[in-house]
């Protein structure tokens, strides 16, 4: 006979496996119903993710490129698309994701640090974009919209998606730059423009690199001379500033004798105080600004005038006699020594008054100067100085600066 004690307990069993059996019936409409939901949820949040990862690369890219637009010579913003359209199809194939960057979302413009805003060219009518805007859309009305699993059963099979980064060319390393600027008889109508050149680069180093940034000029004729060395911009702006604004031709009060034009020997200085200088966290870049070619001239030559192909030649290329040729040979020398010490050489070609036939073979002579992530632009006449001088600022590496 079982004991009467026992039965309450196996009722009690068999009541708790009803209790758990009515729960679950409870809960299997409701996770039905929404499971498809978290599934939409979680791919949205991908999408979104590799919305912004893809933007951001393309902004990056295209702010790379900016330098195109700069030595096209139509200020065409051709380029900065192409590169800016390249890393978003790399992100996102066409053939999956259709055209997620169309040619007209990016967009040139300026980024302005104190207010983080971006500025399009076309509503500024600026001529010097500092930046790129790129903006990445996942839409219905440019054919690509998100295609979701399972909300279509409740009325949603898409949505709609965009994302927008602007990147500009700024640095947090030290960009120390010294300008080595031609004052030879032959630029002294246009002394004027070197000047503006000067504050334009100054500006862009004390503006967009690091805080530690410095700045130098060396003047050549047949010789070179430190006329401003190299100093910080953050804490000597205004004394730099004034320093080229005294700035003159060969000649004149407190400037060097005329001796011809031997860049070789800017260049030669430039690496000699560029060499005290720690790399650590440092880009260094030497700009060239003249109007022509080495004019060599009736003198002898030594070591300091860039006269010896290497650091530690003893033959030099010539020392009395030299022809512009010799001096051209030089200058190429000491371009190649610089950036075997870490040193961009970039050069700005000014034409000036300068005879039209000669102005092409000056300019490409004055590019087989350029080294490491240096340029070669050219300028024809003052009204385009300033802008052209835009191409050396993005020469410095791009930074993600705004992602709405």
């Amino acid at each position: 006979m079982i004991p009467p004690a026992r039965k309450p307990r196996l009722r009690l069993l068999r009541d708790r496996r009803g209790a758990t059996a009515v729960l679950s019936a409870m809960m299997l409409p409701a996770l039905l119903a929404t499971g498809p939901l978290f599934v939409d949820t979680g791919y949205v949040s991908y999408r979104s993710l590799l919305l912004r990862q893809t933007v951001h690369a393309a902004a990056l890219a295209g702010a790379s490129k900016l330098i195109t637009y700069y030595n096209s010579g139509t200020n065409s913003s051709a380029g900065v698309v192409a590169a800016a359209q390249a890393f978003a199809t790399a992100n996102e194939p066409t053939a999956t994701y259709g055209t997620v960057v169309p040619a007209a979302n990016v967009v040139l413009g300026n980024w302005n640090s104190t207010t983080n805003t971006f500025t399009s060219l076309a509503s500024s009518h600026g001529t010097m974009p500092n930046a790129v805007q790129v903006t990445g859309v996942n839409t219905a009305a440019n054919g690509n919209p998100i295609r979701l699993f399972f909300s279509g059963l409740f009325g949603m099979s898409t949505t709609d998606m965009s994302a927008t980064a602007v990147a500009s060319f700024s640095t947090a390393q030290n960009f120390d730059t010294i300008i080595i600027n031609d004052l030879s008889q032959s630029f002294s109508a246009d002394i004027g423009q070197q000047r503006t050149a000067d504050l334009a680069v100054l500006d862009c180093v004390n503006s967009s690199a690091g805080s530690a940034s410095s700045f130098g000029i060396t003047t050549f004729d047949g010789h070179s001379n430190i006329y401003q060395a190299l100093a910080q911009t953050g804490t000597n702006y205004a004394s730099l500033q004034t320093k080229i604004n005294a700035l003159n031709f060969c000649g004149t009060q407190g400037m060097p004798a005329c001796s011809g034009s031997n860049v070789a020997s800017g260049i030669y200085s430039a690496i000699q105080q560029f060499s005290g200088i720690s790399s650590t966290n440092t880009i260094k870049n030497i700009v060239i600004i003249t109007d022509g070619v080495p004019n060599a001239d009736s003198m002898t030559y030594a070591r300091a005038d860039g006269i010896y192909p290497t650091p530690d030649s003893l033959t030099p290329t010539c020392t009395t006699h030299c022809t512009d040729a010799n001096l051209l040979t030089m200058a190429q020398n000491q371009a190649t020594n610089a950036y075997a010490a870490g040193i961009n050489v970039s050069t700005i070609y000014y034409s000036g008054d300068t005879p039209s036939g000669q102005r092409s073979s000056y300019a490409t002579s004055l590019a087989t100067l350029v080294k490491g992530t240096g340029v070669a632009l050219v300028t024809p006449n003052s009204s385009t100085i300033s802008t052209i001088l835009g191409g050396f600022c993005s020469t410095m590496p791009s930074a993600l600066k705004l992602v709405m």
